[in-house]
C-alpha cells in the first residue's frame, strides 16, 4: 500500500449622542454634562411639580448605565487588541515552517509526499487518488474507515504499477462514504503542505503568505492553518 494514514487526531463612523450628553463621547464628559443638566433642571423646575427623589434616582441610574457601557466598550477594545497581538506573535513563529492548509497540491521530497484531509464526519470507506499533470489517476488507494477530524496521509511517490511517478506536478482528491452513501463535498476538505513566507494583518485578520507544493504564492488566514508539519 503506497498511501497510509499516519494519524487520526484533529488545529471612524459618526455616532449621534443624546442631547442630554451635550454630544460628549467620554465617560467624564458625559457625567459632567449630566450633572450640569440635572442642576439646571432642578433650578428651573416647576415649583408646583418639583422633581421627586424617584425621578432623580431614575436619571442617576441612566447615567450609570451609560457610564458602564462606555467602560465596557473600552475593556472590549483592549481585549480585542490583545487578541490581535497574540495572533500576530503566534503567526510570526510559523515563518519558514511547513503547515497544512486547504489545497490539493503535492510535492515529492526524497520520494515521498505528505498531505491531509479534514473529515466533517466519520466514514467507513475513504479513497485517495493521485493525479499527474495531465489529470490522469496514477495511484489509487482505499484507506478504509476513518473517524471525523484531521487525517494525515502520505504517498510514497509510486504509481499503481509500483514504478516511480515521473510526470509532475501532482495533485490528489479524496472521496468517502458512510453507510453506502457518499459524504458531501462540504464534509471533505483536502489539505496540502505549504511553507509560510511572512505574515500580514488587515482588518483585524492575521494572514499568512505561503508558497504551496506547486510554487503558487497565496494568503491564508491563520484560522485556516490545520496543522504545523515541521
Amino acid at each position: 500500500m503506497s498511501i497510509t494514514s499516519v494519524s487520526e487526531t484533529p488545529i471612524t463612523a459618526k455616532t449621534t449622542a443624546p442631547a442630554s450628553s451635550a454630544l460628549s463621547s467620554s465617560a467624564g464628559q458625559i457625567q459632567d454634562s449630566f450633572m450640569k443638566l440635572l442642576v439646571a433642571q432642578v433650578e428651573n423646575q416647576d415649583p408646583t411639580k418639583p422633581m421627586t427623589s424617584s425621578d432623580m434616582t431614575s436619571q442617576m441610574s441612566q447615567l450609570n448605565v451609560v457610564s458602564g457601557i462606555n467602560q465596557l466598550n473600552t475593556t472590549l477594545s483592549s481585549i480585542a487588541g490583545n487578541i490581535n497581538t497574540n495572533e500576530a506573535m503566534q503567526a510570526a513563529s510559523l515563518i519558514g515552517r511547513s503547515v497544512l492548509v486547504p489545497g490539493t497540491g503535492l510535492q515529492l521530497v526524497n520520494g515521498s509526499a505528505t498531505m491531509g484531509v479534514q473529515l466533517g464526519q466519520a466514514a467507513d470507506d475513504v479513497q485517495v487518488n493521485i493525479l499527474d499533470s495531465t489529470g490522469s489517476v496514477i495511484n489509487s488507494q482505499n484507506l478504509g474507515s476513518m473517524g471525523a477530524g484531521l487525517q494525515n496521509l502520505t504517498w510514497d511517490g509510486t504509481t499503481n504499477t509500483g514504478t516511480p511517478a515521473t510526470n509532475p506536478p501532482y495533485t490528489f482528491s479524496v472521496t468517502a462514504t458512510q453507510g453506502g452513501s457518499a459524504l458531501p463535498e462540504t464534509a471533505i476538505k483536502p489539505l496540502a503542505v505549504a511553507t509560510v513566507n511572512n505574515i500580514s494583518m488587515a482588518g483585524g485578520v492575521t494572514n499568512l503568505n505561503v508558497t504551496n507544493a506547486v510554487n503558487k504564492i497565496s494568503d491564508v488566514a491563520l484560522s485556516n492553518i490545520y496543522e504545523i508539519t515541521n
